[in-house]
């Protein structure tokens, strides 16, 4: 059985048919493409949440993500990322976060604790970036009074 008897309108169809065919397949690839290739990305957290979250709790023994560390620069509350071997307990440093998020403004500092081959605590905020390698007392009161953003006028009384 023929589908079309005429030779002119079997060629037509035929062109016609691999013109839609190939039009499918393009638009399935402009669709498809994008889909397959896109990077998996992390739910996003709204301000209210984050806000939420960093009000509850000052010390974290996760890595912040990039969206929360911005979200917590923005709003003037300094990071400090305490990098540790084996050990995450660091007790000084803790009870020094706690003393300084204890006096107003209240909470403008967040500790994360992060596994890593070194042992050193970095300090970020809006004011400026700085990495302790010597973790004495003094150097971490220092370097809070340096990078916080709102610190005390006796900046030396965190230590007492």
């Amino acid at each position: 059985m023929k589908i079309f008897k005429n030779k002119e309108k079997r060629k037509q169809f035929f062109i016609l048919f691999f013109a839609i065919l190939v039009g499918v397949v393009f638009i399935l690839e402009i669709v498809a493409l994008p889909l397959m290739y896109r990077e998996p990305q992390s739910e996003t957290e709204t301000p209210e949440d984050l806000a939420q979250k960093f009000s509850k709790q000052w010390i974290f023994e996760e890595n912040l993500t990039e969206q929360e560390k911005d979200f917590l620069v923005q709003r003037r509350i300094t990071i400090a990322s305490y990098y540790y071997l084996d050990n995450s307990d660091f007790f000084e440093l803790e009870s020094l976060i706690k003393k300084i998020n204890s006096r107003k403004p209240k909470g403008q500092i967040i500790l994360e604790k992060i596994k890593s081959k070194g042992r050193r605590v970095e300090i970020n905020s809006l004011r400026d970036r700085i990495v302790l390698e010597n973790l004495s007392h003094n150097s971490l009161i220092k370097g809070f009074c340096d990078t916080l953003y709102h610190p005390p006028a006796d900046c030396t009384s965190f230590g007492e």
